[in-house]
């Protein structure tokens, strides 16, 4: 009974990794193409997680980061034929440049004023997109070509999207590990526990504040990219400020410590709508609210703190009493 805690996770774990694996052989098209969608917003709120909850900043820029992603993934490969790979690489390398640029003067802010800041970009970035239109197409938007996919690829469109997306969202949570279980993690809980502590333990904050927002803006950037690869088309309408909402939702829902907690809080934003409008369309917005209000009640620390905690009673459950496993039974 003792190693059931240590088990269970990697049980999970795998699988998690098998079902997604897996997903293309059982999932028919469309529920494939949504699931795909899933993801990338899955990455985006992998991002927000690890700017709000690790170190503790407020950031409504999430949505925008997310839209200039997918517009530099469109215009590179509608417009100049880079290579989908490539061109995800630029729409995360140019999402730093801008969350770098943002983050310098926003993030000497404190936490009211900085997410009133970044909001105001996510505000912003539909009417730039919708007034330098002889690069973003406006209002119209920019349609992708259909790719050629590889001849050793037999599967449908959607299957090799889809595996796009799970590859993007693997490698952002191996960052994200890879962050957090050092010493730039320490550095982040203690930015985000006390910056006054952090500071007098030679932290530097603005290093750490701006590297944190850095690494964010780039899982939004890389998840906007691969949105207008799956959806295959972008315009201004598709990244309005209330994006960034959304993202921020899912963080909340899912729980903003947690990893796993981005996938179900993406499930929560992309499916929510759809599974309300099909209980009452004109109900829909009511059920979404209801639903949002009841696990802020009843999940404050997301989905995943109420799991977490069901899963650490039926442990305390199962194992033997202290006496039990101080005085074992002599053998017969």
């Amino acid at each position: 009974m003792s190693r059931l805690p240590r088990v269970l996770p990697w049980l999970a774990t795998g699988l998690a990794v098998a079902a997604a694996v897996a997903a293309p052989l059982i999932v028919p098209g469309f529920l494939l193409f949504q699931i795909s969608v899933m993801l990338t917003y899955a990455i985006a709120v992998l991002g927000l997680n690890l700017l709000l909850g690790h170190a503790g900043q407020v950031s409504l820029a999430q949505g925008a980061f997310f839209a200039c992603g997918a517009y530099v993934f469109a215009i590179l490969v509608s417009r100049f034929g880079v290579p989908p790979a490539a061109a995800l690489l630029c729409a995360a390398v140019v999402t730093v440049a801008l969350g770098v640029a943002v983050g310098l003067p926003a993030l000497r802010l404190p936490g009211l004023q900085l997410a009133i800041v970044t909001f105001g970009l996510a505000a912003l970035v539909p009417q730039i997109l919708i007034k330098f239109d002889h690069v973003t197409g406006g209002e119209a938007g920019i349609r992708l070509r259909r790719p050629v996919l590889p001849g050793w690829f037999a599967a449908p469109l959607e299957t090799w999207n889809y595996y796009w997306c799970l590859a993007g969202l693997a490698l952002c949570i191996v960052i994200t590990l890879r962050v957090l279980f050092g010493d730039s993690g320490r550095s982040l809980r203690a930015l985000r526990d006390n910056p006054l502590v952090a500071e007098t333990l030679g932290i530097d904050l603005t290093r750490v504040r701006l590297s944190a927002f850095a690494v964010s803006a780039a899982f939004a950037g890389l998840a906007g990219g691969l949105f207008a690869m799956v959806n295959g088309f972008v315009n201004p309408s598709s990244f309005e400020a209330t994006k960034s909402i959304e993202i921020l939702i899912g963080a909340i829902v899912g729980g903003v410590t947690s990893i796993p907690g981005a996938v179900i809080g993406a499930i929560f934003i992309v499916f929510m709508p759809d599974w309300t409008s099909q209980i009452d369309i004109s109900l829909a917005g009511l059920l979404y609210g209801l639903c949002l209000i009841l696990t802020m009640l009843f999940a404050r620390n997301g989905v995943t703190g109420v799991v977490r905690s069901l899963a650490d009673r039926v442990v305390r459950m199962a194992a033997p009493p202290p006496d039990a496993r101080q005085n074992p039974a002599p053998p017969a």
